[in-house]
Protein backbone atom coordinates (compact mmCIF):
# COMPACT_ATOMS: atom_id res chain seq x y z
CA UNK A 1 0.00 0.00 0.00
CA UNK A 2 1.42 3.37 -0.98
CA UNK A 3 2.09 6.15 1.53
CA UNK A 4 -0.55 8.40 -0.08
CA UNK A 5 -3.19 5.65 0.19
CA UNK A 6 -2.27 5.06 3.86
CA UNK A 7 -2.51 8.80 4.53
CA UNK A 8 -5.90 8.97 2.79
CA UNK A 9 -7.21 6.03 4.86
CA UNK A 10 -5.94 7.66 8.06
CA UNK A 11 -7.70 10.94 7.25
CA UNK A 12 -11.00 9.17 6.45
CA UNK A 13 -10.76 7.06 9.62
CA UNK A 14 -10.05 10.11 11.76
CA UNK A 15 -13.06 11.91 10.29
CA UNK A 16 -15.28 9.20 11.72
CA UNK A 17 -13.36 8.54 14.94
CA UNK A 18 -12.57 12.05 16.12
CA UNK A 19 -15.66 14.15 15.62
CA UNK A 20 -16.99 14.27 19.16
CA UNK A 21 -20.49 15.65 18.61
CA UNK A 22 -21.10 13.30 15.67
CA UNK A 23 -20.16 10.28 17.78
CA UNK A 24 -21.94 11.31 20.99
CA UNK A 25 -25.10 13.05 19.75
CA UNK A 26 -25.43 12.24 16.04
CA UNK A 27 -26.67 14.42 13.19
CA UNK A 28 -30.41 14.19 13.92
CA UNK A 29 -32.55 15.15 16.90
CA UNK A 30 -35.82 13.72 18.16
CA UNK A 31 -38.70 16.21 18.22
CA UNK A 32 -42.17 16.05 19.69
CA UNK A 33 -45.17 18.28 19.01
CA UNK A 34 -48.41 18.17 20.96
CA UNK A 35 -51.45 20.43 21.04
CA UNK A 36 -54.64 21.13 22.94
CA UNK A 37 -56.95 20.19 21.31
CA UNK A 38 -55.22 17.21 19.69
CA UNK A 39 -55.32 16.20 15.99
CA UNK A 40 -54.03 19.58 14.80
CA UNK A 41 -52.13 19.50 11.51
CA UNK A 42 -48.35 19.92 11.76
CA UNK A 43 -46.17 21.15 8.93
CA UNK A 44 -42.41 21.45 9.44
CA UNK A 45 -40.40 23.47 6.95
CA UNK A 46 -36.77 24.50 6.82
CA UNK A 47 -36.27 28.25 7.06
CA UNK A 48 -35.69 28.08 3.29
CA UNK A 49 -39.27 26.77 2.83
CA UNK A 50 -38.58 23.08 2.14
CA UNK A 51 -41.28 20.90 3.72
CA UNK A 52 -39.68 18.08 5.70
CA UNK A 53 -42.56 16.69 7.79
CA UNK A 54 -46.36 16.67 7.89
CA UNK A 55 -48.58 14.95 10.39
CA UNK A 56 -51.04 15.43 13.24
CA UNK A 57 -50.62 15.99 16.96
CA UNK A 58 -49.39 14.32 19.03
CA UNK A 59 -46.34 13.51 16.90
CA UNK A 60 -42.74 12.37 17.31
CA UNK A 61 -40.21 12.61 14.50
CA UNK A 62 -36.55 13.39 13.84
CA UNK A 63 -34.99 16.40 12.14
CA UNK A 64 -31.51 17.04 10.79
CA UNK A 65 -29.62 19.35 13.14
CA UNK A 66 -27.91 21.32 10.37
CA UNK A 67 -31.08 23.33 9.57
CA UNK A 68 -33.41 25.72 11.40
CA UNK A 69 -37.14 25.13 11.08
CA UNK A 70 -40.61 26.66 11.26
CA UNK A 71 -43.23 24.40 12.83
CA UNK A 72 -46.78 25.36 11.83
CA UNK A 73 -49.66 23.96 13.90
CA UNK A 74 -53.21 24.56 12.67
CA UNK A 75 -56.71 23.29 13.22
CA UNK A 76 -59.97 24.55 11.69
CA UNK A 77 -61.59 27.14 13.97
CA UNK A 78 -58.33 27.95 15.77
CA UNK A 79 -55.57 30.45 15.23
CA UNK A 80 -52.54 29.06 13.45
CA UNK A 81 -49.38 28.87 15.58
CA UNK A 82 -45.88 29.14 14.12
CA UNK A 83 -42.89 28.11 16.26
CA UNK A 84 -39.30 28.78 15.24
CA UNK A 85 -36.84 25.96 16.00
CA UNK A 86 -33.27 27.25 16.10
CA UNK A 87 -29.95 25.48 16.16
CA UNK A 88 -27.79 26.16 19.20
CA UNK A 89 -24.10 25.31 19.62
CA UNK A 90 -23.51 21.94 21.35
CA UNK A 91 -20.60 22.22 23.79
CA UNK A 92 -19.65 18.57 23.13
CA UNK A 93 -18.05 19.87 19.94
CA UNK A 94 -15.32 21.39 22.12
CA UNK A 95 -14.12 17.85 22.78
CA UNK A 96 -12.54 18.07 19.34
CA UNK A 97 -9.88 20.32 20.87
CA UNK A 98 -8.68 17.31 22.88
CA UNK A 99 -9.08 14.43 20.43
CA UNK A 100 -10.49 15.43 17.05
CA UNK A 101 -8.66 18.57 16.09
CA UNK A 102 -9.59 20.59 13.06
CA UNK A 103 -10.87 17.54 11.17
CA UNK A 104 -13.37 16.75 13.96
CA UNK A 105 -14.61 20.35 14.05
CA UNK A 106 -15.02 20.38 10.25
CA UNK A 107 -16.96 17.09 10.29
CA UNK A 108 -19.24 18.24 13.15
CA UNK A 109 -19.89 21.55 11.38
CA UNK A 110 -20.54 19.98 7.97
CA UNK A 111 -23.04 17.38 9.15
CA UNK A 112 -24.79 19.57 11.76
CA UNK A 113 -23.73 17.49 14.78
CA UNK A 114 -22.26 20.58 16.43
CA UNK A 115 -25.82 21.89 17.05
CA UNK A 116 -28.82 21.13 19.23
CA UNK A 117 -32.35 22.02 18.09
CA UNK A 118 -34.32 24.20 20.52
CA UNK A 119 -37.07 23.81 21.42
CA UNK A 120 -37.19 20.06 20.75
CA UNK A 121 -40.45 19.58 22.66
CA UNK A 122 -43.35 21.79 21.57
CA UNK A 123 -46.74 22.01 23.27
CA UNK A 124 -49.27 24.39 21.72
CA UNK A 125 -52.51 25.52 23.36
CA UNK A 126 -54.56 26.53 20.33
CA UNK A 127 -56.79 29.57 20.74
CA UNK A 128 -60.15 29.84 19.08
CA UNK A 129 -60.37 32.18 16.11
CA UNK A 130 -64.14 32.59 16.23
CA UNK A 131 -66.30 34.76 18.45
CA UNK A 132 -69.71 33.86 19.93
CA UNK A 133 -71.53 35.22 16.85
CA UNK A 134 -69.57 32.85 14.59
CA UNK A 135 -67.41 35.56 13.04
CA UNK A 136 -63.74 34.96 12.40
CA UNK A 137 -61.21 37.42 13.86
CA UNK A 138 -57.62 38.13 12.99
CA UNK A 139 -55.20 38.34 15.91
CA UNK A 140 -51.67 39.54 16.42
CA UNK A 141 -49.79 37.39 18.92
CA UNK A 142 -46.75 38.80 20.70
CA UNK A 143 -44.43 36.33 22.43
CA UNK A 144 -41.76 37.64 24.77
CA UNK A 145 -39.53 36.48 27.57
CA UNK A 146 -39.22 38.30 30.88
CA UNK A 147 -35.99 38.74 32.88
CA UNK A 148 -36.58 35.38 34.66
CA UNK A 149 -36.80 33.51 31.35
CA UNK A 150 -40.58 33.00 31.50
CA UNK A 151 -42.42 33.11 28.17
CA UNK A 152 -45.42 35.47 28.05
CA UNK A 153 -47.96 35.75 25.26
CA UNK A 154 -50.13 38.75 24.50
CA UNK A 155 -52.98 38.16 22.03
CA UNK A 156 -54.44 41.31 20.45
CA UNK A 157 -57.50 41.23 18.17
CA UNK A 158 -57.01 43.36 15.05
CA UNK A 159 -60.00 45.59 14.34
CA UNK A 160 -60.55 47.12 10.92
CA UNK A 161 -61.64 50.76 11.12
Amino acid sequence: MSISKKLFNLVVLSMFMFSCATILHGTKEKMSVDSDPIDAQITVETVGGVEVYTGYTPAKFTLEKKHEYNVIVKLDGYKEEKIFVSKKFDAVTLGNIICGGVIGIIVDAANGAMYQLRPNTIVVNLQTAWDEAGQKHVYAVYNGMDSQGQLHRLTIPLIKE
